[in-house]
């Protein structure tokens, strides 16, 4: 989904349907807040809700890989492991990870989505619809403005919108039956 649409159903919520986002409006004050109250949605998203995760290959030398090997931003490391598979010990820093192997390994992580920008898509897990974040940037924006009681409210709906994106499914199962 388009930054642009989120921002569009966060204005219908809001009541400002003659208001449109869109590239020429990406410098408007208004705009420009509601972009930035995606992008902190987008990143409570995938902090709170439903990481993002990706895995990619570092070379580790004295015992440490920086993270500016990692083409995304790390938020937590999953594993490490060799070009054979193993498993790595290693111990998660600030700014670095170390790790009591040398070489070539494959880190799978959790990462932080990018800022976006007007017309951008957003990094989120596909079962987030738009009109989810589009409450979220909502309860955001009106907490920002100073509409405390509307930001709850959207608050409220964003949250339930969110539990039932994250409810495993149950498999429906029916018991065989036997014909006499």
């Amino acid at each position: 989904m388009k930054l642009e649409e989120v921002i569009n159903a966060a204005l219908t919520y809001l009541g400002e349907n003659d208001y449109e986002a869109g590239k020429d409006k990406a410098q408007d004050d208004k705009i420009k807040l509601l972009v930035r109250c995606a992008n902190i949605m987008l990143t409570e998203v995938a902090q709170e809700y439903i990481p993002l995760e990706d895995e990619c290959e570092v070379s580790a030398k004295d015992g440490r890989f920086s993270y500016e090997e990692v083409p995304r931003r790390v938020c937590r490391i999953i594993s490490v492991k060799d070009k054979d598979g193993n498993n790595v010990r290693f111990r998660q820093r600030s700014f670095s990870c170390n790790v009591n192997k040398d070489g070539r390994l494959t880190v799978e992580y959790r990462y932080l989505p990018e800022t976006a920008a007007i017309g951008d898509d957003c990094d989120i897990d596909p079962s987030v619809s738009e009109k989810t974040l589009a409450l979220g940037v909502c309860a955001e924006y009106c907490m920002i403005s100073g509409m405390y009681e509307q930001s709850e409210g959207f608050a409220e709906r964003f949250r339930q919108d969110m539990r039932s994106c994250v409810r495993p499914s149950r498999s429906v199962t029916v018991k065989k039956r036997e014909w006499y």
